[in-house]
This record gives structure tokens, C-alpha cells and sequence, in this order.
């Protein structure tokens, strides 16, 4: 900010230090004139033209915004711009939740459409679904140790039988283990 932009303000700022000194001035001057008329008619005075400066100073402060406000449509009251552009929201760069779905009481990821993601490549148990009316059935449990497509699994016909014919029904989701290290692939 400038001194120049801010002119104004301080120029009315100035004009009440003025008529506050001759406010103090003509208080002065009344109280010091002790029993003499004619210094406390000067005090009297001196203090009535204060007061009416003041008024004035007001009402042209009041008239100063209001034409700024009218001409510039409220500008001068908004707070000044930053400049440039601000960082992208956090939000917006957050990855995507994952997906979880709950079968028992095991929550196993996914459920994924089959037709896209028909690789399992991880040591688990995963689970074939049919997708009917908004509601996910089981069709198939299997386990899988290596990397297998799932599009050539010996059951795949079966599953599309059982699913309407439809692929975009189909929905895979897996629950990641070591079978090696975790026996609980029989317990699931």
C-alpha cells in the first residue's frame, strides 16, 4: 500500500487532529480566564467553532466513503487481492479410497469389475460376485498362490451361467494373504 493511495484518510485524519487541538485550546483558554467575561466568551466561542468543525469534518467524511463506495461499488471496503492464484485444494490430490467389501467377518478388497481386472497376481483367497439389483452374490471361492487370468479359469462358463450370461455383472474381490505363512486360507 501507498502513501498515495491512502491520501485521503490521511488528510481527514489530520483535519480531526486540528479540530481536536482547538477543542483542547478553547477548553484551556476557559478554564485560565478564571473571573474575566470577555476570555471565557473567546473559550465559549473558540470551543462552539470546534464543535462545529467537527460536524463538519464528519458529515464531509461521510460524504468522502459514500461517493467512494458508489463510485468504485463497494471496492474500497473489500480486502485487497492476493496475487496470484492459490495452491491447488488437498483435497483434489488425495488417491481414491479403497474399496472394501465385507464377507463374514473378513473384509476383502475390492469388489473390482472381472471384464477389467481379470489378473490376480498376489497369494490370497478371492471371491467370484455376481452383481444383481445393486447386491453383490457369491458365486465362487477359490485361492490363488501365483499370477493367474481369471477370463481362463476352468469355471469361468459356469460363473456367466450363473451370472445372467453377462460379464459386466462379474466382480472379483480378494483377500491378500501368504498361504505359506498364514494357514487361515482354509478358515476363510
Amino acid at each position: 500500500m501507498s502513501i498515495f493511495e491512502n491520501l485521503p484518510i490521511f488528510i481527514l485524519l489530520l483535519a480531526f487532529f486540528v479540530v481536536f487541538v482547538i477543542f483542547l485550546f478553547g477548553g484551556f483558554v476557559m478554564l485560565s480566564a478564571g473571573i474575566d467575561i470577555q476570555k471565557i466568551e473567546r473559550g465559549r466561542r473558540i470551543l462552539l467553532n470546534s464543535l462545529y468543525a467537527l460536524f463538519i469534518t464528519l458529515l464531509i467524511t461521510f460524504v468522502f466513503f459514500l461517493v467512494s463506495y458508489l463510485l468504485q461499488r463497494g471496492e474500497v471496503l473489500k480486502p485487497p487481492e492476493v496475487p496470484g492464484e492459490f495452491p491447488p485444494s488437498l483435497v483434489a490430490n488425495f488417491p481414491p479410497a479403497p474399496q472394501f467389501i465385507k464377507i463374514d467377518e473378513y473384509y476383502f478388497n475390492g469388489p473390482w469389475s472381472l471384464k477389467e481386472n481379470d489378473v490376480i497376481d498376489k497369494a490370497g483367497v478371492y471371491t467370484i460376485l455376481c452383481k444383481k439389483n445393486g447386491e453383490y452374490d457369491i458365486i465362487y471361492i477359490g485361492e490363488n498362490e501365483e499370477a493367474s487370468r481369471l477370463l481362463r479359469h476352468s469355471q469361468y462358463r459356469c460363473w456367466l451361467e450363473n451370472c445372467n450370461q453377462e460379464l459386466k455383472n462379474l466382480y472379483l474381490a480378494a483377500f491378500w494373504m501368504p498361504m505359506e505363512k498364514y494357514g487361515y486360507a482354509t478358515e476363510i
